[in-house]
């Protein structure tokens, strides 16, 4: 097992809590470099937060490549070392502080778990720029909502895990949520905008594709009182407008990505490929259906 792998890979977490179970004395210094790493990752987010904004070059993706590169050095330093807090825990808990680390990651990969993930494109942020994650983590984003994309799947005759890949494309495994202005979270996993919508709304900075180059702008987004209710309504946008009955009848996760980027469901000329990136994601791969990608590349 790799250090720092465990909270971003559920079978590394899996077998850290077999070997506690089995020998907790031993086990108890990777569960202390686990917490620990987990500090330093919260730690660099604030600072990374705490700063003046995206800068006036940042894309889509730059974000989401800051969070990785910080993910990866927090996990970096708690195996070589730390700041000591590894030991302190370990040894609170009655194992035995500097007690040999397992193999070592190469601090040149991603942490099981995220290697292979394709750039994510972010959803609007809110207006305040502040981070509106409603999950804890990625992990969290996918047991809170698979049931709902399990039973929208059904009910449209898609796989329901390439409807949660396009929820974790839209707002990047849900850090990205928008909010309306009274900060008060919209639900709106699909960034579906509120044209012909008399509900309320959230109006945040968003980034679209207008010819060819990526451009800031101010959009009116759909907000819901729950995530089921985000569902339920994304299911009536699909099957009320003409324009995605291809996608519907694609019978497969590809065909239904690119009936969707076919149909102008974003601006993102790579949208369907994004998607079924994260359809081949380890968090989605081990869900109940395989899917087909088609290839798609």
């Amino acid at each position: 097992m790799l250090p720092g792998a465990v909270y971003t890979d559920p079978n590394a977490l899996a077998g850290l809590k077999a070997a506690a179970r089995a020998d907790a004395g031993n086990a108890a210094p990777e569960v202390a470099r686990q917490a620990e790493a987990l500090f330093l990752g919260e730690l660099l987010k604030t600072l990374r937060s705490s700063g003046f904004g995206p800068g006036l070059l940042d894309g889509p993706q730059a974000e989401m490549y800051r969070d990785l590169l910080h993910r990866q050095l927090a996990m970096d330093l708690s195996a070589h070392g730390g700041l000591g807090f590894a030991d302190a825990i370990a040894g609170a808990v009655g194992g035995k502080p500097g007690a040999a680390a397992m193999p070592a990651a190469s601090l040149g990969g991603l942490p099981r778990g995220l290697t292979g993930l394709p750039p994510l494109s972010r959803s609007p942020t809110s207006a305040t720029g502040a981070d509106t994650s409603d999950f804890d983590s990625q992990s969290a984003f996918v047991t809170e909502l698979w049931p709902h994309a399990q039973r929208v799947g059904q009910a449209l005759g898609i796989d329901g895990r390439v409807i949660l890949a396009q929820a974790a494309l839209e707002t990047g495994w849900g850090e990205r949520l928008p909010r309306g202005a009274d900060g008060q979270p919209s639900h709106n996993l699909f960034g579906i905008k509120a044209h012909g919508w008399g509900g309320p709304v959230a109006r945040v900075p968003t980034l679209e594709f207008r010819d060819g180059a990526l451009r800031r702008e101010t959009a009116d987004f759909r907000a819901y009182g729950s995530y089921a209710e985000a569902f339920d309504d994304y299911a009536r946008f699909l099957t009320e407008n003409p324009r995605y009955r291809q996608a519907l009848s694609a019978g497969d996760a590809a065909g239904f990505a690119r009936g969707l980027q076919d149909a102008g469901y974003a601006t993102d000329p790579a949208y369907a490929r994004k998607i079924l990136g994260v359809l081949g994601s380890p968090l989605l791969a081990d869900l109940d259906r395989p899917a087909d990608t088609g290839g798609l590349a």
